[in-house]
């Protein structure tokens, strides 16, 4: 279970403001998934297991179409991590995610694993690794 991956530009630990930085590549993958898919991913992305309790809250870096409480936290589902707010970002714009990650949820059949709390406590030391490491 340590090997989790970061889930593309959203497997990133950064403030709201370093995030911002990055509205030029999530413009560029805007549509990657299709309207009729966005809904069931962005539940799985939801129903993730919060690894990284963060207070505040993210707002849209691209057109303001939303904001999430805890949005710069980090969730996982034991094979991949993510910022709280991705979902959002999948669901208002379809911005593409990596190819491994949408295999994975799909032979899940978009259904995210029950993470216990050794597991969950595994992920966030793998993550406190990362961070130390620079690679988060």
């Amino acid at each position: 279970m340590t090997n989790v991956a970061p889930l593309g530009i959203f497997g990133r630990l950064a403030s709201q403001s370093a995030f911002s930085e990055s509205a030029d590549e999530l413009r560029r993958r805007v549509g990657e998934i299709p309207k009729g898919e966005r809904r069931e991913i962005a539940g799985y992305l939801r129903s993730g297991a919060p690894i990284i309790a963060l207070m505040g809250y993210s707002e849209d870096v691209l057109g303001n179409e939303f904001f999430c409480p805890g949005g710069p936290g980090i969730m996982s589902d034991g094979h991949f991590f993510w910022r709280g707010d991705t979902a959002d970002y999948v669901e208002h714009y379809g911005i593409g995610l990596p190819e491994e990650f949408i295999a994975h949820g799909t032979a899940r059949r978009w259904i995210a694993p029950a993470l216990s709390r050794d597991d969950i406590i595994e992920i966030d030391d793998r993550l406190g690794e990362l961070r130390r490491a620079g690679a988060l």
